[in-house]
């Protein structure tokens, strides 16, 4: 089996700036006669059908998601100058310096072009979790589950639970994301979340688990549960909820007002970190999102739709006095 050369870095953002270029306005002759000469080296027509590959998938996301919004020019910054607009239209390579020296990210382009993949191939097409599960959801995508026992799971964006029901045991599996478990009454058979390495068992009606990526925290918001994590157990009542993996247990602690927000479409902050909430409200559109310097260790509180996110971006953009780079919208990054 042959193995495909890595890309090299200069490469990949030159072409990773055509691609973004081509997909923004029509290019000018000077441009066209620009792009047919670098596309002459066979690396870089190499490279460019690779990251086009990956730009054409992101299409096929977005569009079954939801129709695509009209292109702005690209890049674009927010405020934008009389001098950004004029500069706007330069050559790739001379970009991605403007890029470089107004925002102080060496090597933005490069980093956006490796995002592609991340994005794409990696969070969207996640094939093990897909094999594994029996329900799953897409990026934005909530989802309710009605189950062979009369109750009823609501997914969250980009979630996945595999079901084990036997004759004695009701059994889900968290493999991602999060879910709301709406269980219906049967004493002989038990109903059991697992995820992290530890358990929740049903003792009533209603409660919601969050796989956070290592650990997995449990609200509870009717009646009680039997949380299971390092082998301890506790019940944990309406109102509660505890944090659990395979190795530690702790609470029951005051449930969070905004732990399970998410059902409603909203996200709910109080006094977060703003890099924290960005990656939260990136988890329900495609493409790479992101908070750079300062700005994201900054502390915030609001509440924002979540069905809406990247309405949610702008405000929070605009509400805090921030700054933006944008190509496409599906590449975000904002900064002071």
């Amino acid at each position: 089996m042959t193995m495909r050369q890595p890309i090299l870095p200069e490469i990949a953002e030159a072409a990773a700036a055509w691609i973004v270029r081509r997909d923004g306005k029509a290019m000018s002759p000077e441009e066209e006669r620009d792009f047919a000469l670098w596309q002459s080296d066979p690396d870089h027509r190499a490279a460019l059908a690779r990251l086009e590959k990956i730009w054409g998938l992101m299409d096929e996301q977005e569009d079954a998601v939801a129709g695509l919004q009209a292109i702005p020019e690209l890049p674009r910054t927010r405020p934008v100058s009389t001098t950004t607009r004029s500069r706007s239209n330069c050559h790739p390579n001379r970009r991605l310096g403007l890029l470089r020296r107004g925002w102080g990210m060496r090597g933005a382009m490069g980093g956006i072009a490796a995002a592609l993949a991340i994005v794409v191939l990696g969070g969207v097409q996640d094939w093990p979790t897909r094999l594994r599960a029996d329900q799953i959801t897409g990026i934005g995508e909530r989802r309710n589950v009605a189950l062979s026992d009369g109750s009823v799971v609501q997914l969250d964006s980009g979630s996945a639970i595999a079901l084990d029901f036997a004759k004695g045991r009701r059994g889900v599996r968290l493999l991602a994301g999060a879910a709301l478990f709406e269980v219906a009454p049967d004493p002989a058979r038990p109903f059991v979340v697992e995820a992290e390495g530890g358990s929740v068992t049903a003792l009533g009606t209603a409660f919601a688990v969050r796989d956070e990526g290592g650990r997995a925290t449990v609200t509870v918001t009717k009646h009680s549960v039997r949380v299971e994590g390092g082998g301890r157990a506790a019940v944990v009542g309406e109102g509660q909820g505890a944090d659990f993996t395979h190795s530690t247990l702790t609470g029951p602690f005051p449930a969070r007002g905004e732990a399970i927000a998410w059902t409603r479409g909203r996200l709910m902050v109080v006094d977060r970190p703003l890099g924290e909430v960005v990656a939260e409200i990136g988890r329900y559109r495609h493409g790479f999102v992101t908070v750079a310097g300062a700005a994201a260790a900054m502390r915030v509180s609001g509440v924002y739709d979540l069905d809406h996110p990247l309405a949610a971006i702008d405000s929070i953009e605009k509400s805090h006095g921030l700054r933006s780079v944008r190509l496409s919208d599906r590449f975000i990054i904002l900064r002071r």
